[in-house]
């Protein structure tokens, strides 16, 4: 039976003028009223109500000489009927738009070290393609609510993404055990990872002056305790430090690559380092994903395609 039901409402999306006639007379309340809402005679709105109780086989309508009422089963099947009209006024929404000029503004939320890398080289090209489009970066290294904010979207490197987001995969974030020429001249260059145990290893977002690097050993991933004394949450800083030879970092790949290629930072280690998490572009889960939203994600997946620049 339910399969029956199911049958019955997919065959309604071909009589879209029945199931629009059908709800304006329960909201008007007459056959007339429902005609002039529709711009048709009342005689076709009432050939619409009649082969759709004929279709389900139902009296949806109860007419009287002086006024109608709707049944228990026109009642249920008014409920259905708005579902269904709304899924094709949203359909018929979105490709529309699929042939008009992408606009509007697009909330973006993204942490600093990416935005500071990446956005310079993604924004120019994305607003020349698309110049109806204003974007909204909100820069934070917190982890904004999206729908709470009215995010559009965000990107996230993570290797745990919070629950109800849609995500795309963009590119690996691999993490580089970086030096600087001066700290090695200085304190020497260690040889294996556990000799990092025995150097002034920097840190970030520690809560005490103590880490686990995870590097691989023999291709298996090996954790290294590690110290040292700064401990900062900026990238900036903390990169500069270890251009600075302070002392020794590990960070996204894609933040010292540039240096590591100029000879200003030395890689140790290149072939252990573990890819533990992601980028991401993320964005909540909806039906209808605006033409904007989804041109900038395709825009990120061009950028992204391919090995990345950072690891080739």
């Amino acid at each position: 039976m339910k399969g029956d039901v199911k049958n019955i409402y997919r065959s309604m999306l071909d009589n879209l003028s029945a199931l629009r006639a059908f709800v304006a007379v329960v909201e008007s309340g007459s056959f007339s009223e429902a005609g002039y809402r529709l711009n048709v005679m009342p005689s076709t709105i009432s050939k619409h109500v009649s082969f759709l109780e004929e279709k389900i086989h139902g009296q949806l309508i109860v007419r009287s000489t002086k006024h109608l009422s709707v049944s228990e089963l026109g009642r249920r099947f008014y409920d259905r009927c708005l579902i269904i009209l709304k899924e094709v006024e949203e359909t018929e929404a979105e490709m529309l738009e699929y042939q008009m000029e992408p606009q509007g503004k697009l909330r973006i939320t993204v942490g600093p070290s990416f935005a500071g890398y990446h956005l310079p080289r993604l924004i120019p090209s994305f607003l020349e393609r698309y110049p109806k489009i204003s974007l909204d970066f909100r820069v934070t290294p917190e982890l904004v609510d999206l729908i709470d904010h009215s995010i559009d979207v965000a990107i996230r490197i993570s290797s745990n993404l919070e629950p109800g987001l849609i995500a795309v995969k963009l590119a690996p974030n691999i993490r580089s055990v970086c030096v600087s020429p001066a700290y090695v001249e200085k304190f020497g260059m260690p040889a294996e990872p556990r000799d990092l145990e025995n150097h002034n290893c920097l840190l970030t977002n520690e809560a005490s002056s103590t880490a686990k690097w995870r590097l691989l050993q023999d291709g298996v991933e090996n954790v290294v305790h590690v110290s040292g004394n700064l401990v900062v949450n900026h990238g900036d800083i903390y990169k500069q430090a270890i251009l600075d030879g302070v002392g020794i970092g590990h960070l996204s790949r894609y933040l010292v690559y540039q240096e590591i290629n100029d000879g200003r930072l030395i890689e140790l280690f290149p072939d252990r380092g573990v890819v533990n998490s992601f980028i991401y572009v993320v964005y909540p889960q909806r039906r209808n994903l605006p033409l904007k939203t989804r041109v900038f994600i395709d825009h990120l997946r061009d950028a992204f395609r391919g090995t990345p620049e950072w690891m080739a």
